[in-house]
């Protein structure tokens, strides 16, 4: 007995150290990248139950407008939302408001420690079943490499605790599937609808136990009456919160899906599959697991062929609940299927641990090695595997974590990275309404502020004339989208807003209270340009990668003309001309254009160092241009600040697909921000 907890307490912490080696970077990061609308959502109830003083049946975020059933369209003026059971919230809320701060590491902190219970009883349990430490160290590793797991890990979302809730389940069932007494049943309901109230997905394997139970009734293994008072009051509890759930999203709507979302027809399910194909599928696993997948189905057929048939199988019971949980998670595939496409962690919820009990039913199968030094051969390959599935999952974990300019999800929570303070100092109040207006992510603005508001997630100009007629005190425009997602599409904003105050990222503004009209530059408080840069290409030598042609309509004047072929156009490089700005910068690009279809063209404006892109703006012409017409058009762009020397500030126009371009007339005005 000595010796089996000494060899537990050793698993526990190769599972804790490997854990923390996984996650150590992204203890205290903030909710980006990949779902950071999702997983804001979370924090943002947390912080919810903080500001609300842990009222555990009050859940609420900052959002005044909710999704359902309005679709953001209609302000409820109340930031009550309807969610499942949110006790993976209001566990770091309780922490948060212990040590006074509201800083994501609690969270993560909670869902990590969570992860590594989870994954100490699935090594018991594979343990057991398999009958073997070294095969229950490759279902662990197995299991902790995945890098869709990992991702989410040290997240927000409460799928990782309703997984560990699982095993454990699992775990007390396996002790009362061999004898351990009701207790263990009783354990294992407890775990399960602990599981299912934070995540209704996990009832499948929930009816998959009770469904093997069943079979087990009939063949008269195990009784009814003991254990039918603890199934009703699990399903009684999962009823009850259900129900109150559904009363609070009557009163005050939610922010959170509560609807099947099948596919429409078979052509919609292959595109979905397709997509799922190229985008999600090394995500779910790596290569080395799909292998390790395979070889164990062949290994395990194999054995099972070769066995004597009057042989007792006594993993026929828990084939069977595997059996009847992938069928569960398939009938819920064709119910939710777009959803899957879109968010990788439903394959948490779903098919992600149905994978994790093939792969350890399938070890069971083999026998223990009985050649020569077998079993240090085996934990020598278990070790290789999981070295390079770590390495594996690593590299996936660094890709997931590369932020991108057209990633505005991210992109708002730096933008409003200090937002608090600066309101603060501005003179807003906490008890003020804030409208947020191109709000993708309509809970991360609020929490980076601490406010509560309404938020216009829509990109329409009916959108941000709706937004503004609701009852507001003041409106956060994000600089580095207002061109293109504010101004462009309704312009009148200038007409309705004026500025107060402004830093590096965001604009402060109330209502505006006079008919005075006053241009973008006026509204921007942008004055003088500390540099201008013309082109009007008189010369040969005007830029990189522009031919300069004479222009037939007027005589003696030069133009620069954007061949079919040019992929990369009229590029410069500002590096020298434009000296490292400690603070952001304003670029304004006027210009004459002719375009000659419609095919993409677009301005790129980017700084990069050692060919990695560190910022790129991206303007779309071709919405903006008639063909066969020249127009004139300004474009402003909020340069963040230029992190280093070695940072080139790049310009040029990118044609991928064939237009032909001329332009004339060009001037680069730079303004301090």
């Amino acid at each position: 007995m000595r010796a089996k907890k000494g060899t537990n307490s050793i698993a526990l912490l190769l599972i804790t150290v490997l854990t923390v080696i996984l996650q150590f970077k992204q203890v205290n990061e903030f909710p980006g990248y990949i779902h950071t609308w999702a997983q804001n959502d979370r924090l943002a109830l947390a912080n919810g139950f903080v500001r609300n003083d842990l009222n555990f049946f009050e859940p609420q975020n900052y959002i005044l407008n909710h999704q359902f059933p309005s679709n953001w369209t209609i302000p409820s003026y109340s930031t009550n939302t309807a969610v499942e059971f949110p006790i993976h919230d209001y566990i770091p809320a309780v922490f948060m408001k212990l040590f006074g701060t509201n800083e994501p590491w609690i969270f993560h902190v909670y869902i990590l420690l969570y992860s590594i219970v989870g994954f100490f009883f699935l090594y018991l349990l594979s343990e057991k079943i398999c009958r073997s430490k070294i095969k229950a160290a490759l279902v662990v590793i197995f299991a902790m490499t995945s890098p869709v797991y990992v991702y989410y890990q040290g997240g927000f979302l409460p799928s990782i605790p309703s997984i560990a809730n699982t095993l454990i389940a699992f775990y007390c069932y396996a002790l009362y599937f061999e004898g351990g007494g009701k207790k263990w049943f009783r354990w294992a309901l407890f775990f399960f609808t602990f599981a299912v109230l934070a995540r209704f997905t996990y009832v499948i394997p929930f009816f998959a136990v009770l469904g093997f139970e069943m079979i087990r009734i009939i063949q008269r293994k195990a009784k009814f009456w003991p254990n039918i008072i603890g199934v009703s009051v699990s399903f009684l509890v999962v009823f009850a919160a259900q129900y109150y759930n559904s009363t609070l999203r009557v009163k005050y709507g939610s922010d959170f899906l509560n609807e099947l979302l099948p596919v429409d027809n078979w052509e919609e399910m292959k595109l979905i599959l397709t997509q799922m194909w190229d985008r999600w599928i090394l995500e779910y696993f790596t290569i080395k697991h799909y292998f390790l997948i395979l070889l164990l189905a062949v290994l395990g057929a194999i054995s099972l062929l070769i066995k004597q048939r009057n042989s007792e199988n006594r993993y026929l019971g828990w084939w069977l609940i595997c059996l009847f949980w992938i069928i569960g998670v398939c009938l819920f595939w064709f119910a939710m299927t777009k959803q899957f496409f879109a968010h990788d962690y439903y394959f948490l919820d779903t098919f992600y641990l149905p994978t994790v009990l093939f792969v350890m039913l399938s070890l069971a199968l083999l026998p223990k090695p009985q050649w020569r030094y077998g079993e240090l051969i085996i934990g020598i390959l278990v070790v290789y595997f999981g070295i390079r599935a770590f390495e594996e999952t690593e590299r996936v974990q660094k890709e997931r974590r590369v932020y991108f300019a057209g990633d505005h999800f991210t992109g708002t929570g730096i933008n409003f990275a200090g937002s608090d303070e600066f309101l603060t100092k501005s003179g807003v109040l906490r008890e003020d309404t804030i409208l947020v207006i191109h709000a993708d992510g309509p809970n991360i603005p609020f929490i980076k502020m601490n406010r509560v508001g309404l938020a216009v997630v829509g990109h329409t100009k009916d959108d941000i004339n709706r937004g503004l007629s609701w009852k507001w005190d003041y409106v956060v425009f994000q600089k580095s989208y207002f061109m293109e997602d504010v101004y462009k599409i309704y312009p009148e904003i200038l007409n309705e807003v004026e500025m107060i105050s402004t830093n590096e990222n965001l604009i402060l503004c109330k209502r505006k209270q006079d008919t005075t009209a006053q241009s973008l530059m006026n509204f921007l408080d942008i004055k003088n340009p500390y540099k201008t840069i013309k082109i009007n290409f008189e010369t040969n030598d005007s830029l990189d990668y522009i031919q300069v042609a004479k222009d037939l309509t007027r005589n003696g004047n030069q133009i620069g003309v954007i061949n079919e072929n040019d992929v990369y156009a009229f590029s410069h490089d500002f590096t020298k001309q434009v000296a490292r700005n400690k603070k952001a910068t304003i670029l304004k690009i006027k210009g004459k254009y002719l375009i000659q279809n419609s095919n993409q063209a677009t301005i790129i404006v980017a700084y990069s160092k050692s060919n990695e892109l560190s910022y790129y703006s991206a303007i779309d012409l071709i919405s903006q241009l008639t063909p066969n017409e020249w127009m004139e058009k300004e474009f402003l762009i909020f340069l963040p600040e230029r992190k280093s020397k070695d940072e080139k500030l790049s310009f040029y126009i990118h044609n991928p697909n064939k237009n032909r371009i001329l332009i004339d007339d060009f001037e680069f005005q730079f303004f301090k921000n």
